[in-house]
């Protein structure tokens, strides 16, 4: 059997080109978003991670040939995969983060990505994954890299209860928002039947003791006592 030069040429593209948000999710996304937790790369989307590993905001890059040193980026992450509450049967979402202003920096990952940063902590500061235990289904955690626009206005009191962070839709934020479609999206997975000792898949040849200490809300931030109080609402609602 032969295979053309062109059939080839098709194939690779199409694998270049692959998902890398949930199959039925929307947005979706073909442009890999580099997430980087501690030694960890999501290096495969839909990889599997543990709560531990997930406990701290990651790093995230850009590939060198989709970044802009003059652009300003905006992460979000999204559960979709939330327990039915009240007399619903129908899970839900939680946005986990919206974080803005983040820059390129100058310093390239091993795979020549490009290391991105912000000073922020929000709109909505980052909530690690927590699954409750009693749980029967691995929860998928979407993250997605928007340009952020100029005239974007969205504050923290805009996520200050967990209703406001319960149901959120990101197809409807985009509309309401002006943005236009992501620039890279990854999603992982944290299953809550594998426990905190399931281990995590390779860190994608990305050199981890390379990085410079990450400039945004994992290191010397105080939590503020609404983020205390939004945790804990949470544990009541999930749990």
């Amino acid at each position: 059997m032969y295979i053309t030069s062109s059939a080839l040429f098709a194939a690779l593209v199409s694998f270049a080109q692959a998902q890398t948000t949930p199959q039925g999710f929307s947005p979706s996304v073909n442009t890999m978003l580099p997430v980087i937790f501690n030694s960890t790369s999501v290096s495969t989307p839909g990889q599997q991670l543990t709560i531990a590993e997930t406990a701290q905001q990651p790093q995230l890059a850009l590939s060198s040939s989709d970044v802009s040193s003059s652009d300003t980026y905006m992460f979000i992450m999204v559960d979709l995969d939330i327990p039915p509450m009240g007399n619903s049967t129908s899970r839900n979402t939680l946005l986990h983060a919206m974080i803005t202003d983040f820059k390129a920096t100058s310093q390239t990952l091993t795979d020549s990505s490009v290391l991105l940063t912000s000073q922020q902590i929000g709109p909505a500061a980052y909530i690690g994954p927590a699954p409750p235990e009693t749980d029967t289904v691995a929860h998928r955690y979407v993250e997605l890299l928007f340009q952020q626009p100029s005239t974007l206005q969205v504050s923290a009191d805009d996520f200050q209860e967990v209703s406001d962070r319960i149901g959120f839709d990101v197809s409807s934020f985009m509309e309401e928002n002006g943005l236009s479609e992501p620039v890279a999206g990854n999603f992982f997975t944290v299953d809550p039947r594998a426990g905190n000792n399931a281990t995590a898949t390779s860190t994608g040849g990305i050199v981890m003791n390379t990085l410079q200490p990450f400039e945004g809300v994992a290191v010397e931030k105080k939590v503020s006592l609404g983020l205390v109080g939004l945790l804990g609402g949470l544990a009541l609602l999930l749990v």
